[in-house]
């Protein structure tokens, strides 16, 4: 729908960026925070199946979000020529981001390979400094990754609801709270008497908090910015998207997990249905939060051009 805004401009909501790129946004972030994650406790010593399990979660995660990515190309099966076309410029973002996720999925196998049963025979298996070595970069790439979903879309400049520093930030925060979440359901599958558990859903309801102050002013923010981010925010806040965000990212997938963590998980360690609810929660108000803001997308176009 095109508008003509009194304010000299044209506001066309976007059109291209939809569904699949949510949810590869959605599980290129989880995926990459998954791993490192998991790597973090690796060099802790931690639970091997919180590792290993973590790990495999995080490379599978990524590599599903790149198959939507490379689903939502008007010619997928050309994906490749990304990386190997002589004309394309080594330092645009598409580059980098396909770079990122090649290198972290090789890296990420790598690391994890030598601790199943099936790929004890691969070289490195029995050097600990290789796998370090394979570890650090997989867990580099995967802050690259994880950031590089919000880059993506804040590089836009002519959509000003996207094109702000703090949006890289909130899906940064938002991967690292949807990765601790994913891994508290894995492990209450595989090991539900790993202290890792209780420690990873109190981290992540100060990141939820954090997540929560960062997004507040990111809005505030926007809304005393140009035509087309005030009339996103709106959208998002009192709109046809206000019950996706209002009730989706901000009561179920902030305020609601943050509550059962402190208010019974902190007090009362243990319990299984608080944790797997706020967890579940968690991660449907960080799939919705990527849907909300590629539809909040409005185009700022000069009328007299």
């Amino acid at each position: 729908m095109l508008i003509l805004n009194p304010q000299h401009y044209y506001l066309l909501q976007q059109p291209w960026w939809g569904i699949l790129i949510a949810f590869y946004l959605f599980l290129g972030g989880l995926g990459a925070m998954a791993f490192c994650i998991s790597f973090y406790f690796w060099r802790q010593k931690g639970s091997q199946s919180l590792v290993v399990g973590g790990s495999l979660l995080g490379l599978i995660a990524v590599l599903i979000g790149t198959l939507f990515l490379i689903l939502d190309l008007g010619h997928p099966e050309r994906f490749y020529l990304v990386l190997l076309s002589p004309r394309l410029n080594p330092s645009s973002w598409i580059v980098i981001g396909s770079t990122l996720l090649s290198a972290f999925m090789l890296f990420a196998a790598l690391f994890v390979a030598p601790m199943l049963r099936w790929f004890k025979w691969v070289p490195w298996a029995k050097s600990e400094a290789a796998i370090r070595a394979f570890g650090w970069l997989a867990f580099i790439t995967g802050i690259g990754v994880a950031a590089y979903t919000g880059i993506l879309i804040g590089i836009v400049f002519n959509i000003p609801f996207w094109n702000a520093p703090a949006l890289p930030v909130i899906f940064m925060i938002s991967a690292l709270s949807t990765g601790l979440a994913s891994l508290i359901l894995l492990m209450l599958v595989v090991d539900r008497e790993a202290h890792e558990i209780h420690v990873m859903a109190k981290t992540d309801g100060f990141v939820m908090i954090f997540e929560l102050i960062v997004l507040s002013i990111f809005l505030l923010i926007r809304s005393y910015g140009p035509v087309a981010a005030i009339e996103s925010v709106n959208t998002v806040l009192f709109g046809w998207l206000a019950p996706y965000f209002v009730g989706g990212v901000l009561l179920m997938g902030l305020a609601i997990p943050i509550m059962l963590i402190f208010g019974y998980e902190v007090k009362r360690p243990g319990v299984t249905a608080v944790t797997v609810i706020s967890a579940i929660f968690v991660l449907v108000g960080g799939a919705l939060l990527r849907y909300v803001v590629l539809e909040a997308g409005i185009l700022q176009i000069p009328c007299c051009i």
